[in-house]
């Protein structure tokens, strides 16, 4: 039987009392219950053991270049005296760690004025965040359940692979018309059921698409994406969004080929394609359409900054790094520290890795547009790549 988890029994006894359901609220259940979700239970998901690998996984390198990307910004904004670093799905927080050691040890000055904020609404999982922290880090560092608890602030908002794992609406393109897909069961396996595009956001979203070629065809729409970047602008004053996520440009993620979207599902390293398969036990997430996200940014009063692929940000933000290695004295020491940067930095780069995986979308408000951090210095103008 398909689904059969705790999570899978509440969520069928909910489907024989009301019928089908929009597949946003079926993915939201399997991701975040606030008990039997994926991402709400103890499992280790990051790394070897976990079920799949991310940019940390790599090392700290990935954290200490986003930390010197943070170092310019804080320096763009004139080394203000409180400046604000918001992290929301910050999972087991090394990311934060990493940042935050990799400020501490760049500059002082600047590690004075930084203080950071996880957004974290399960306290569990706060506490094993907590642990992560030496006592000196751990006081720069502040928990709060969520967006509507955080106070209008002057820095950053980081978000890494957060938005691929928002709840996304499923629709199929047959018969020259778009349905939605809604969850249903099908005796004790969870199924999928056409039904109409209710939504006026919805609809509005599928009329910015490219008519499909093929049909059936099928694909997502994150309309809660869209919501987040409008709150996200609502709590920043002043600073800069980075977004780190996979995906593509409109014209690419709607490509004619891709007629199967690019919804996934991940469990112990193996991927697969049934996402209705043991809630609460495997990740789902699906790509990030950029453009709907620069869109909908642009008219949250955000202005869109840059945009690139890893590859691209990796060779500006490590640019001084590499020409410092270059400089240094051969000594046992740094021949160990030069292989080290080195293996790592070419992982996270490498075109056929993560390099291209990876797209950066960095949107700024109230600061000069002609200001530009070093990661976004070999990037084209960010709209003619997402248009």
């Amino acid at each position: 039987m398909l689904g059969s988890t705790p999570l899978a029994a509440l969520i069928r006894e909910r489907l024989h009392h009301q019928g089908p359901v929009p597949f946003p609220w079926f993915m939201q259940q399997a991701l975040y219950h606030p008990d039997l979700g994926y991402y709400t239970s103890t499992r280790l998901r990051i790394g070897r053991e976990g079920d799949y690998y991310t940019n940390v996984s790599v090392g700290p390198l990935y954290g200490q270049l986003l930390g010197s990307q943070v170092l310019e910004m804080w320096k763009t904004l004139g080394s203000p005296s409180q400046f604000t670093i918001v992290e929301e799905g910050a999972e087991d927080a090394v990311l934060a760690v990493d940042i935050l050691s990799a400020i501490q040890e760049e500059s002082i000055e600047a590690a004075e004025c930084i203080r950071y904020i996880i957004l974290e609404p399960i306290p569990g999982k706060q506490l094993r965040q907590q642990a992560r922290f030496e006592p000196a880090l751990l006081a720069k560092v502040k928990w709060l359940r969520g967006l509507a608890d955080l106070e209008a602030v002057n820095g950053a908002f980081i978000s890494n692979e957060l938005v691929d794992a928002m709840p996304v609406h499923l629709v199929v393109y047959r018969d020259d018309r778009w349905s939605e897909l809604l969850v249903g069961i099908s005796g004790e396996d969870f199924c999928f059921v056409p039904g109409k595009v209710g939504s006026p956001a919805l609809a509005q979203a599928l009329d910015k698409l490219p008519l499909p070629v093929f049909s059936p065809y099928t694909t997502e729409v994150n309309l809660a994406a869209l919501r987040w970047i409008q709150s996200v602008s609502t709590k920043l004053e002043r600073g800069f969004v980075l977004i780190v996520d996979y995906g593509f440009p409109r014209a690419e993620y709607y490509k004619p080929e891709r007629t199967g979207g690019t919804l996934s599902c991940y469990s112990r390293h193996r991927r697969s394609y049934n996402p209705l398969e043991r809630p609460g036990e495997i990740d789902i997430s699906a790509h990030v359409d950029f453009t709907a996200l620069a869109e909908a940014a642009a008219e949250a009063a955000l202005q869109v900054a840059g945009y690139t692929d890893q590859h691209h940000f990796m060779v500006g933000a490590a640019e001084s790094r590499l020409l410092a290695l270059e400089k240094t004295v051969e000594t046992e020491g740094s021949a160990h520290a030069r292989a080290a940067f080195l293996g790592r930095y070419r992982t996270l780069m490498h075109p056929g890795n993560m390099g291209m995986a990876f797209k950066f979308l960095l949107l700024t408000k109230g600061i000069d547009t002609h200001s530009q951090l070093t990661g976004f210095k070999y990037s084209s103008d960010p709209w003619k790549s997402l248009t």
